[in-house]
């Protein structure tokens, strides 16, 4: 175990809580998160939440069209960063 016991238990507590079905259903949460796991690149955290999602019964055609919308916010934060700097760098 990496964490103090406490914090792993509550880690997983807070999981647990996460997932409960509340206004997202499990299928969509998993698709959710294997879309931000790809964000921010945890390899660990990818092929948990495919394998999840497709015990959902995610489809491919439905990940396909997730990962065109984590890939436009990627390129949209880059763009939105590079537009700053430009109009702060011509002030």
């Amino acid at each position: 175990m990496f964490l103090l016991k406490e914090l792993d238990e509550l880690y997983n507590k807070f999981s647990d809580k996460a997932y409960e079905p509340n206004f997202l259903d499990g299928k969509t949460k998993e698709i959710i998160a294997l879309a931000c796991s790809i964000m921010v690149d945890c390899v660990p955290c990818i092929e948990h939440h495919y394998k999840k999602a497709v015990e959902y019964g995610v489809q491919e055609d439905e990940i396909r069209d997730a990962m065109g919308i984590t890939m436009l916010i990627s390129a949209g934060s880059k763009r939105a960063k590079y537009q700053k700097l430009i109009t702060d760098l011509n002030k």
